[in-house]
């Protein structure tokens, strides 16, 4: 029995936009027709190897509205799970999002290939007889069916001659499927049973294509698929639906010297004393030896292990810029956790895995690949730029980035903008919004951690007082909790609200239009939700809490620590004040933890030159996207330069999904080389615009 990759499903909104930015970039692309009885219709990306990409959509603008709407609904899944497995494939992705629906395979004996996937365990629909009249007035038929699990690939066997079916060849060519999964094995078993045993590296090889499998978690609002396509460029609307091109992403070159980079163990721990040093000053050798041009040309100050550069610019009065980046990564937990060892490095065909690979080793890594790649062009910016890797961001930047910063200070400079890390591009993490989100950070929250001590005589458990020691600090912390600071609308977040606006359906969006008359229902929807809790309100954390030596034994003593995440308009004396009138207990005594401690910074104007600077340059790299304001709820190096920059942002245009942001200081922490592409974009055409 033969079988052959035939197609990819792509459901779109909007096909006759679609299908005119495919054309704009050069593609082939042919009318479908409709389905015979069927609600969508259908447009076809002519690709090589007699595959194609099949743009579906409904029929109208207004049943794809009344479909997403219903889709909303708790009617819609019983609906669906009235029709066939392809269908509620289809109708499924068409109600809820845009992308990748289904890979499509071709056979020669469909019956026979169902009944090998049911062996195996899997429930598949009766194969469906479809008809379809082209444009030009042929009728073509042909057998379909799909498996209940939307990870396993639909099946197709042509009635008619597939020639009348299949598009005439284009230069295009499918070059890689990945299909995500909550389940590998499961996943793989049925590709097993169609495609037999993978590869060595676990993927399967079809003609010129490659089907490989990702791990994630299933969210409806998100396609289960991606492809990367054998050509360039692709329209702007082509990334929004799953596709790339190798053409974006991060060279082979590139990605290995960030693989380099990851194999080094720079971890930060509380006790400086548990660093490797030496690994540390082996990564200063790595970027020496990786960047001649920059180390060549650019100034290069050491301070401790962290490094500043300096790159003068054809007016010397402006230092243009000042980008933060660090070198050092959290500890890793538990190793048997990841699908990769953490310090390995590994490059496989979509993606660069280890500690580090998003915080922050791909920024410090693709910003000197920036500069490389122009002082190799010959370029000069206009204004001086700066870039200052710190080697202890994770535990405080005390020894770097603040070291680097009293030097600046001391010697006059003062940088137009100090970008960092923070804001990110997210896809499906904005509830409502099917557009991907790039937030630009302008400033972040304060940090203190409160200790509460309590101190009592002891004495043994049989014949314990009212409370203990332990008892006091328990119901302290459970006040805090149960009591955290007001909710508080600042006009950062209407600002973010007022740009994500457009981007909501109705009746959203015009009871977001006004939400500056709405701010108490406002700050009490956001803190439903911890990610947008924390915009609204200084954030109480009990973290740690301790007391007692042996259970027959009245604890002499009993702490707890509870951290804070402080928002504008508060300060540290006002968590401390709180903290005291919440607990209002006099045997709890009060003081600041040592260590880390800010307060909220300065927030720079959304209004900025700096800001449409970065927001334009975003768009250039991932186009399509929404743009909307933010704050850091954690704390960056760049709180450390706050008092020398006029104007300080938080962003990196690397696209994630939730389970991306559960990978850093996760489990599997990686960068897609198309993220990395992506990261080294940004910087070359920011850098050119200073």
């Amino acid at each position: 029995m033969t079988i052959a990759l035939d197609h990819l499903v792509l459901g779109v909104r909007d096909i006759e936009r679609t299908i005119r930015e495919f054309r704009a970039a050069g593609f082939d692309v042919v009318d479908g027709g409709r389905q015979d009885g069927g609600s969508t219709v259908t447009a076809l990306v002519t690709c090589r190897d007699q595959t194609y990409i099949e743009l579906v959509s409904f029929g109208s603008p207004t049943l794809g509205r009344a479909a997403r709407l219903l889709a909303r609904t708790p009617g819609w899944q019983p609906l669906m799970n009235r029709r066939t497995a392809v269908e509620r494939r289809i109708g499924d992705v068409l109600g809820r999002a845009e992308g990748l629906i289904g890979l499509v395979l071709r056979v020669d004996d469909l019956d026979a290939r169902v009944a090998d996937l049911r062996d195996r365990g899997f429930a598949v629909d009766e194969p469906t007889e479809v008809s379809h009249t082209t444009p030009s007035g042929d009728q073509v038929r042909w057998r379909i069916a799909a498996a209940d699990d939307p990870t396993l690939p639909m099946l197709i066997a042509d009635t008619t001659p597939t020639e009348l079916r299949v598009p005439r060849d284009s230069p295009v060519g499918i070059d890689r499927v990945t299909v995500v999964t909550d389940d590998l094995d499961r996943t793989a078993n049925g590709l097993e049973v169609l495609l037999g045993e993978p590869d060595s590296a676990g993927m399967w090889r079809l003609g010129n294509t490659t089907i490989r499998l990702d791990s994630g978690k299933i969210d409806v609002a998100l396609p289960r698929m991606r492809a990367r396509l054998d050509c360039a460029p692709l329209p702007p609307i082509g990334w929004v639906l799953g596709l790339s091109t190798s053409a974006d992403e991060a060279s082979p070159a590139a990605a290995q010297r960030l693989s380099q980079a990851l194999q080094l163990r720079t971890v930060s721990f509380e006790n400086p004393a548990d660093r490797d040093e030496g690994e540390l000053a082996r990564l200063g050798q790595h970027l020496e030896t990786s960047f001649p041009l920059v180390h060549s040309t650019l100034k290069c100050e050491v301070f401790g292990h962290s490094r500043l550069y300096t790159w003068p610019g054809t007016d010397p009065s402006r230092i243009a810029a000042l980008f933060l980046a660090h070198m050092d990564v959290v500890p890793v937990g538990d190793p048997d956790a990841w699908t990769h060892p953490a310090f390995s490095g590994v490059v496989d065909d979509e993606f660069i895995w280890g500690r580090g690979a998003i915080d922050d080793k791909s920024r410090v890594l693709a910003l000197l690949e920036a500069v490389e790649a122009q002082l190799a062009e010959g370029f000069t910016p206009q204004g001086t730029l700066l870039f200052a890797f710190g080697h202890d961001e994770e535990v405080g930047g005390d020894n770097g980035a603040a070291t680097i910063s009293a030097h600046l200070a001391a010697s006059g400079i003062r940088p137009e903008l100090v970008l960092d890390e923070g804001g990110v591009v997210t896809r499906g993490v904005v509830d409502g919004v099917e557009r991907p989100v790039a937030t630009i950070m302008l400033g972040e929250k304060g940090f203190v951690t409160v200790r509460l001590s309590v101190h009592d005589i002891g004495g043994h458990s049989s014949m314990p007082p009212k409370r203990t020691a332990v008892g006091i600090v328990a119901r302290a912390v459970d006040r805090l909790q149960e009591n955290p600071m007001p909710l508080r609308v600042t006009p950062l977040v209407l600002d973010m609200v007022q740009r994500l606006t457009p981007f909501f359906s109705e009746p959203r969006r015009s009871l977001l239009g006004v939400a500056d008359r709405l701010t108490p229902i406002l700050a009490r929807i956001m803190s439903d939700r911890p990610q947008t809790e924390a915009l609204v309100r200084t954030t109480t954390a009990p973290t740690v809490i301790r007391g007692g030596v042996s259970a027959n034994v009245l604890p002499q003593h009993a702490e707890a620590l509870v951290n804070f995440r402080i928002l504008q308009g508060d300060s540290v004396a006002d968590v401390l004040a709180h903290c005291e009138h919440v607990v209002a207990d006099d045997r709890v005594s009060f003081e600041l933890e040592p260590g880390m401690l800010a307060e909220p910074s300065p927030l720079t104007s959304s209004e900025s030159p700096a800001f449409t600077l970065v927001a334009k340059t975003a768009r250039s790299v991932v186009p399509g996207i929404a743009i909307t304001t933010g704050l850091v709820p954690g704390a960056t190096d760049a709180r450390h330069y706050d008092d020398i920059a006029d104007a300080r942002l938080n962003f990196a245009p690397i696209v994630l999904d939730t389970a991306d942001l559960e990978r850093i200081h996760g489990n599997d922490e990686r960068i897609s080389l198309l993220n990395y592409g992506r990261l080294i974009a940004f910087n070359r055409r920011l850098v050119a615009q200073l």
